[in-house]
């Protein structure tokens, strides 16, 4: 089973296979979007962000290789989180 923690919330762990550019930064504020009762929260090293705001999210800098942590606390945590990391983890390629 996918890690979680004693407080309710649901962790992921992914390695991006590409830079966290506007694209998959604006899939996860649409998804946060999706489901308000829900906090998704990104750390990339010492930067963190939460889903909600695209700038944040593409401020963290996290480029090609990565580990960025979710966290999801909330209702639906569990299938939120999965989203979020399929959507970091997609194989899409940068534009431009």
């Amino acid at each position: 089973m996918p890690p979680s923690s004693d407080d309710g919330a649901v962790r992921r762990v992914v390695v991006l296979p590409k830079p966290l550019h506007a694209r998959p930064a604006g899939q996860l504020a649409r998804l946060a979007g999706r489901h308000k009762e829900n906090t998704i929260l990104l750390v990339a090293g010492e930067k963190n962000a939460n889903a909600r705001g695209v700038l944040a999210v593409m401020a963290m800098g996290a480029v090609t290789g990565t580990e960025v942590t979710v966290t999801v606390t909330g209702p639906d945590a569990e299938a939120v989180a999965d989203e979020a990391a399929d959507i970091l983890t997609a194989a899409e390629a940068v534009d431009g």
